[in-house]
């Protein structure tokens, strides 16, 4: 059975912490009213990070790829991975000079979520508009 967020979404496996996504990141989500809705959770923090409008940190003596990690089944725009991605790439090259994978990304972010450091609001178009859903994240002050 697909998730109710896959819709017109391909589905991709994201290399992360299985525990974060499948428990931590449910639980809030649950909490936030949006229990099917991991996939457009983590599209939301996606696209604001590309926007500039959320930062991705990663602490120091992070621990960070430790945990044990698998392939998530995500359903993501492909343009929100790719604008995601190419910011993270540009940060971490200047940060670390080196380039970490779209996985740890996703983690980075979806911890900040599950951990209440960052604030969600979701918006569906109106039924039978053409319009596109709006996602916006913000940190938690």
């Amino acid at each position: 059975m697909r998730a109710a967020d896959s819709t017109a979404r391909p589905g991709r496996l994201v290399w992360m912490d299985t525990d974060l996504w499948k428990q931590q990141v449910k639980r809030r989500a649950e909490d936030d009213g949006l229990a099917r809705a991991r996939s457009r959770v983590l599209e939301a923090l996606l696209t604001a990070y590309a926007e500039g409008s959320l930062d991705a940190p990663v602490p120091a003596g992070s621990t960070f790829g430790t945990a044990e990690r698998g392939g998530c089944r995500v359903y993501l725009a492909e343009s929100v991975c790719e604008r995601g991605e190419t910011r993270w790439k540009r940060q971490e090259q200047a940060r670390r000079g080196g380039v970490p994978g779209f996985g740890l990304l996703c983690e980075v972010l979806l911890r900040e979520y599950a951990e209440g450091r960052v604030e969600l609001r979701i918006t569906a178009a109106p039924a039978g508009s053409t319009g596109s859903t709006g996602n916006t994240g913000s940190m938690a002050a």
